[in-house]
Parts: structure tokens; C-alpha cells; sequence
């Protein structure tokens, strides 16, 4: 009967314990003040002394090209203030291009906040133990602390024992009775994670996240190993790091842009510039900008289309990428015309434009053609928000199923 209450008593003790535990790391990273969403409270922050915005310390946009008409890019960006008396903030930024054929390439990008990034340059690989001296100052309840990515791990080989293995020769084996026959010894050095290995840690957090694509914040990523915080007093930055292993320490929030598409033009990415390319662009939209007119053109063809295959009708629908839609909805003062030409997609069964094709972008002009006469089918929606009143049309007979009532140009 003791034995039974005594056991109870050490379960009871056991769970205040964890009580007592949560409550502390609840108190430690809630906060009013802190840099909150609808959902979430996060540790760490900066604010945007223009506007007073809370904003997570770390940006990470992930380009997976699956469909192999980009590049597979990981970028990562540091947003913090320049020094420890948050007189502005800077960003420093890191984009890995991924290549399985030519191997990974690395560049770095600085700026003072809310500016545009210059080119950027190619990282030096050889500045790695430099870097992981370099401070970032970050928010903690109104309070700057310092952030370093200093993170590191002993590396362990093994090597042959030279001299060992010389008498072990020497002695035709003979030494082989008397002593161990294992010929390597084991050495050990500290090495700091490189900054690749961190942008490739993070392409695994966001393929491995239940949020998807898209964008999102993160509020609690473990990047313990790689980076750590340490306490500013009087500008002065403590020479330990605080509690390692602690949530305070070991999670940041995160805002994430998740795109399983390859990342095909320089204003996609964060630092607008892709392998040091501000003008990256291999999607085939004429970005022509007239600067008398302060206006930009944007070209769509036949080619910046996408396709899904009706099993009903036995042909291709055609519709722009949410991508594309998204960016060319963020133009201002931007002219956007489509030529839309049949004839250029060779052998296709093209029925016509799919739902919600354009949806979205205000278009100046839309031609479709064909060298020979055809039906085309404008399914519902595909023509909404688009501010057309008129389609041009040469040798097309138009089925406008789209709720948008347009006229039609013979050309």
C-alpha cells in the first residue's frame, strides 16, 4: 500500500514538473508586443522603423522545378538591424542555384532595407570561418540581441597510422601476434556548417511542411545547429550563447514562399537577380519597357500558355500559370497584350481557353488565330477581369461560353 502511494505521489511531482516546464517556455517566447499573426507569436523579430511592422528575422523562398523550365533555387534571406542601436534595418541574402549536372552555385546579396539588391556576387567559399563571426541584431521582447551562424560539428575520419603500418611491413606481419592488427586511428576536428549546407537544410524543412506551397510563415523552425543568440549589454555581446537546446535559442519564425515550378525569370526571386542575372528570363515573355511612357509592355504568346487534356473532348485547353497571373497582376501602370496563334502549336487538338484562363490580369488586346478556319471555345470565366470589350480573330469561329460579353474584329 506505501509502495502504491508513493508511486502516485512521484507521478503527481512528475507532471506539475512538466506543468511548471511549459509554463515557462509559454512565458518566455508570449508576448503582446512580439511579432504576431492571426495565429502565432514567434521569439525573435525586427521592426521596420518606417512603419512599425513586425517582421520575422528570416525569408526562405524555395523554386523546386519540377517541370524543368527553370532553375531549382533555394534563397535566404537575413532581415536585422545594421548595428546594435537599431538605427535602420539590412538584409543580407544567400541564393543557391541546385545542378545535379554542373554543381550547385552560391551567391550572396547585401542591401540596406527596402531598397533594390545590387547584382550580388559569387560566394567565397573560403570565408566561411569568417562569416560565422559576422553578428546580426535581432528583437526579443523589444530588447536587441545579437545572432550569429556560427553553428558547428566535430568531423571524425579515420587515417592510416603510418608508422604502425611501416613496422607491421617491416616485420613481414610478424608483430601481428602481439599487437592489434588495426592499422588506422581515428582524428577529429570542429567544422562549421557552411552556408550551403544551411540553404539546403531549409529546401528539407519546406518540402517537408504540411502547409504546401505557397506563402506562408513558419512560427517554431529548429535551426539550433546552425545558428545561436547571445545577450547585448551596453552594445557589448556576451561571449557564450544563451541557453543552447532552449526554444528561446533554437527556433525562429520564418516566412516561406514555396513554389514547386523552377524559378524562370530575376523578378521571381527576393533579391530580383538570378546567378547574378538581373535579367533572367527564359519564359519567353517580351518584357519591353517604354520609358517615355514610364509603361511596361508585356508580349504574351501562345507559348507562355499551360494545358490540361479533356478526356470529353478530346483536346487541350489553354490557360496562363497562377505564377505568371500573380506577377502580371502586380504590374502597375503595365500593358499587357496576348497573341494567341494556333497555328504555332503544330499538331495539337486546341479546343479553346480553359476556366479562369486569364482571370485576374487586365489585358489591352487579345488575338487569336489560325492559319486555318476552327472552332474555339471560351469556357466560363476564362475571360474575367480582364477589361476586354473586343477580341481580334482571324479565322476563328468563337464559342463564348465565358459570361463575358465581348465583340469581334475580323483581322
Amino acid at each position: 500500500m506505501v509502495k502504491k502511494i508513493v508511486n502516485v505521489i512521484l507521478v503527481v511531482l512528475a507532471c506539475l514538473g512538466l506543468l511548471l516546464s511549459f509554463t515557462y517556455v509559454y512565458f518566455v517566447l508570449q508576448d503582446k508586443n512580439l511579432y504576431t499573426n492571426s495565429t502565432s507569436t514567434y521569439a525573435t523579430s525586427v521592426t521596420d522603423p518606417q512603419t512599425g511592422e513586425k517582421i520575422a528575422p528570416f525569408t526562405i523562398s524555395y523554386f523546386e522545378n519540377y517541370n524543368n523550365l527553370g532553375k531549382e533555387v533555394v534563397e535566404f534571406r537575413i532581415n536585422c538591424y545594421s548595428d546594435y542601436q537599431r538605427t535602420t534595418l539590412y538584409a543580407r541574402g544567400y541564393q543557391l542555384i541546385i545542378d545535379e549536372k554542373e554543381g550547385n552555385q552560391l551567391y550572396y546579396y547585401d542591401t540596406a532595407f527596402g531598397y533594390r539588391f545590387p547584382s550580388g556576387h559569387k560566394y567565397d567559399e573560403t570565408n566561411e570561418d569568417g562569416l560565422s563571426k559576422e553578428f546580426y541584431y535581432v528583437d526579443i521582447k523589444d530588447e536587441v540581441w545579437a545572432l550569429k551562424i556560427d553553428g558547428s560539428y566535430n568531423y571524425t575520419w579515420q587515417e592510416v597510422d603510418k608508422w604502425k603500418a611501416f613496422r607491421t611491413g617491416f616485420f613481414l606481419g610478424l608483430n601481428l601476434l602481439f599487437e592489434d592488427a588495426n592499422l588506422y586511428i581515428e582524428k577529429s576536428e570542429l567544422r562549421y556548417y557552411t552556408r550551403e549546407e544551411l540553404l539546403l537544410h531549409m529546401k528539407d524543412i519546406i518540402k517537408g511542411c504540411s502547409y504546401g506551397t505557397g506563402d506562408y510563415t513558419l512560427p517554431l523552425v529548429d535551426l539550433g545547429d546552425f545558428m545561436h543568440l547571445y545577450k547585448v549589454q551596453n552594445g557589448e555581446i556576451a561571449d557564450e550563447s544563451i541557453g543552447k537546446g532552449t526554444l528561446q535559442n533554437s527556433y525562429f519564425s520564418v516566412d516561406v514562399k514555396y513554389d514547386r515550378r523552377g524559378l524562370s525569370y530575376a523578378d521571381q526571386s527576393i533579391f530580383e537577380s538570378v546567378a547574378l542575372d538581373s535579367n533572367y528570363n527564359v519564359t519567353g515573355v517580351n518584357f519591353d519597357v517604354n520609358y517615355w511612357q514610364a509603361k511596361s509592355v508585356y508580349n504574351i504568346t501562345e507559348q507562355n500558355f499551360e494545358t490540361r487534356y479533356s478526356e470529353v473532348d478530346k483536346g487541350f485547353y489553354y490557360f496562363l500559370s497562377s505564377n505568371l497571373i500573380n506577377t502580371l497582376k502586380g504590374q502597375i501602370n503595365a500593358e499587357i497584350i496576348v497573341n494567341f496563334d494556333v497555328s504555332k502549336l503544330g499538331n495539337v487538338n486546341v479546343i479553346g481557353f480553359d476556366y479562369y484562363a486569364l482571370n485576374g490580369i487586365q489585358v489591352k488586346e487579345l488575338t487569336i488565330s489560325s492559319s486555318r478556319q476552327m472552332n474555339f471555345n471560351l469556357l466560363v470565366g476564362s475571360l474575367q477581369n480582364t477589361g476586354l470589350k473586343q477580341i481580334k480573330i482571324h479565322n476563328v469561329s468563337i464559342e463564348n461560353l465565358s459570361g463575358t460579353e465581348v465583340t469581334y474584329e475580323m483581322v
